[in-house]
């Protein structure tokens, strides 16, 4: 996962059930495994964010295109 932005980061592990979903989040050397809702929030394409309610910095279409490294 890139780190670009401050703060935590995260990366889906799963699905609990249709209204939440097993992450694990870390800053720094901290990990934990948390249970989001899914943000849920549509784009333009019909497509549904990826990320969990509540996310930052955007939603997962705005980042598709981004450059990593």
């Amino acid at each position: 996962m890139d780190a670009s932005h401050d703060g935590p980061h995260a990366d889906h592990l799963g699905e609990i059930d249709r209204h939440t979903q097993l992450w694990v989040q870390w800053d720094g050397d901290h990990y934990e495994f948390v249970q989001r809702a899914p943000c849920e929030a549509p784009a333009e394409d019909g497509d549904a964010c990826t990320l969990f309610d509540g996310h930052e910095p955007g939603h997962s279409w705005e980042m598709r295109d981004l450059p990593h490294g």
